[in-house]
């Protein structure tokens, strides 16, 4: 199944990425797929290998980028003359695309009674941080990441410090982790341990409030690091999150309710309207993304209580772009039971897999403000999860697999796309943060759509020899582009970023083969079935076992004190009479029928109705 020396995936028609064959160099980007070649790490360019590119001799390349010049300068000059107030800066222009994506504060955070309570320093578990620190925490988390799952109202730093501390440190913990705050950039080392601690209590700690429950929905969106993808907990949040809101009755909210009384018997407030609303949205949202990245069918997906979110997405005033993306998973929430309950029928896939990308895309022309390359995103990955499911169950051959097939690259290709882009957009000037910690601050479920992508291409293009050379080019061109996102975002050869680039590396060291009969080894996860299988492929291939030892199960007759091995007939003892059992219980019993009063029921008293006897 594996080679021992990497070998680049099926028929390459051209040994040399774009920029050595300019410089007519000598390209080992063949030896270090996924990796860029030699030249083009060392200099950071774009490895990419292109068969239709041809070299452009140098004199030409002098007068094309003289031409260029000439045409920006006499762009600037004009722009000049017509006033400098309609002229952008090319230094901070970014494409509308960029733009539209860029995350906008969606709460406000209230500092001036946080000022007035005199503290200079706040301590967990003896672990003390700076009000600086933490002022600059929540306002990184309110500004960046709070614009992903917009679910609380305006911020009172001394009303969450004092009420709802569990809340409170589990935003200082997500951005320190993920976005250094300039004045302690050890934070999140130094409160890993005591936060940990704190987590475990709070967690499971009745009654659960409204706050512990926007801190779990946050911690499932920006889980804590994990030596395993198995051993992240974020599922059993959004579990402990979604039981704890239906308790509280959030499942119930409507926009024209009005005010809810917080009842004695819940044990916890209510809430206002709009933050019990937002918390509802945010644990559908939560559940349902983190279930199809899973495998696992949603949380909330009753037809009542879709019908619920639809309504509160249109009586509620929500962020656009949240609303876009809720959208999105409402309509793969209505699909996914269909899909995963019928059996097996290549005929009922299609016809779902077609309604649901009519949907899809219909709602772009539905709703066509606010729409980002982050909706698009989400839309696209919902899209390859369900081509996935659909693929793994068709038989091989059968032409609604080879279009599902060529439907799947175009999606995969254009979800890299995407995150490429992103990736290589300029920063502002006056942004603090790094681009390493820019793209840190997007959820885990972004980068688990990146990969699940990938290893799409490696699967079905890359690792796959009966397709196409022209394929498996743009297939392994792509793999490269997000190989170098997770590369770069690594700061640990064992993070989690580290640890998907070294299984892509890993992937790619298989001999290329026709898989196209090749059904997952965990079949029962639907599109996620493919990432555990790539997971479980690369474990093979290091030599590490696949499946997990049962525990030995002891006999309990061996071993234990006064043992011996007598005949059955032997066990009780040498005499054949046993002991009568449970005397009392007799003589209660003769005591309870022998109380006079029962006569009137013309039941007599001196006939026992127990007598001792002799044993079974």
């Amino acid at each position: 199944m594996a080679s021992s020396a990497p070998s680049w995936p099926g028929v390459r028609p051209v040994k040399t990425c774009t920029e050595c064959k300019q410089s007519k160099l000598r390209c080992d980007s063949k030896d270090r797929f996924p990796n860029p070649c030699s030249r083009c790490q060392a200099r950071n360019l774009s490895c990419t290998v292109d068969p239709s590119f041809r070299r452009t001799p140098a004199r030409k390349r002098l007068e094309a980028m003289s031409r260029e010049l000439r045409e920006l300068r006499d762009q600037r000059i004009a722009d000049t003359r017509a006033g400098s107030t309609t002229s952008p800066d090319p230094d901070t222009t970014r494409s509308q695309d960029s733009t539209a994506s860029a995350p906008r504060p969606t709460v406000a955070v209230l500092i001036d009674d946080f000022e007035l309570m005199g503290l200079e320093s706040f301590e967990l578990r003896g672990i003390v941080v700076s009000k600086q620190s933490v002022i600059e925490s929540f306002k990184l988390f309110t500004s960046i990441f709070h614009p992903h799952l917009p679910i609380l109202g305006p911020v009172s730093l001394k009303t969450v410090y004092r009420s709802h501390p569990f809340l409170f440190w589990t935003i200082i913990v997500i951005v320190s982790l993920r976005s250094p705050v300039p004045s302690d950039e050890t934070l999140f080392t130094r409160l890993h341990e005591p936060y940990t601690h704190l987590l475990r209590a709070e967690a499971l700690s009745a009654p659960i409030p409204m706050s512990k429950i926007q801190a779990l929905l946050f911690l499932s969106m920006w889980p804590l690091p994990v030596m395993h993808q198995r051993d992240d907990p974020s599922w059993l949040y959004c579990g402990i999150a979604i039981n704890a809101a239906s308790y509280m009755g959030l499942h119930r909210a409507s926009a024209k309710a009005g005010t809810t009384p917080s009842l004695y018997t819940v044990g916890v407030a209510s809430g206002s309207a709009h933050e019990r609303l937002n918390t509802w949205l945010g644990c559908f949202f939560v559940s349902t993304s983190l279930g199809m990245h899973l495998g696992l069918p949603p949380m909330i997906n009753t037809p009542s209580d879709l019908a619920n979110i639809r309504t509160i997405l249109c009586e509620h005033t929500v962020s656009r772009e949240f609303s876009l993306r809720i959208r999105v998973l409402l309509i793969l929430a209505n699909f996914s039971s269909i899909l995963s309950h019928n059996s097996n029928d290549g005929v009922v896939d299609s016809s779902v897999t077609q309604l649901l990308d009519g949907e899809l895309d219909t709602l772009k022309l539905t709703f066509p403000d606010g729409w980002t390359s982050l909706t698009d995103f989400t839309i696209l990955v919902v899209k390859l999860h369900v081509y996935t499911l659909v693929i793994t169950r068709a038989r091989s051959g059968t032409g609604s697999r080879e279009i599902l097939l060529k439907m799947g690259l175009g999606t995969a290709l254009r979800i890299i796309h995407l995150a490429n882009s992103r990736f290589n957009e300029r920063i502002d000037k006056g942004e603090m943060m790094t681009l390493t910690q820019r793209e840190k601050t997007l959820p885990k479920d972004y980068y688990r759509g990146l990969a699940f992508a990938t290893i799409f291409l490696l699967r079905h293009f890359s690792l796959n020899n009966s397709g196409n050379a022209e394929e498996h080019q743009l297939a392994a061109n792509h793999v490269i582009m997000a190989h170098t996102i997770f590369k770069t975002l690594a700061t640990h050869p064992r993070d989690e970023y580290g640890r998907v680039a070294n299984l892509f590396e890993t992937l790619c060291k298989q001999t290329p083969t026709p898989l196209d009969d090749t059904k997952p080894r965990h079949s029962d996860r639907m599109g996620a079935s493919i990432v555990l299988d790539a997971i479980t492929t690369a474990r093979e291939m290091r030599g590490y076992p696949i499946e997990l030892q049962e525990p030995e199960v002891l006999d309990t007759t061996e071993g234990l004190p006064g043992h011996d091995h007598a005949a059955q007939g032997d066990i009780f003892g040498t005499t054949a009479q046993l002991i009568e059992p449970w005397p009392s219980d007799l003589a209660f019993a003769n005591e309870f029928w022998g109380d006079t009063s029962w006569d009137v029921f013309s039941m007599p008293t001196v006939t026992p109705h127990f007598q001792p006897g002799h044993g079974i």
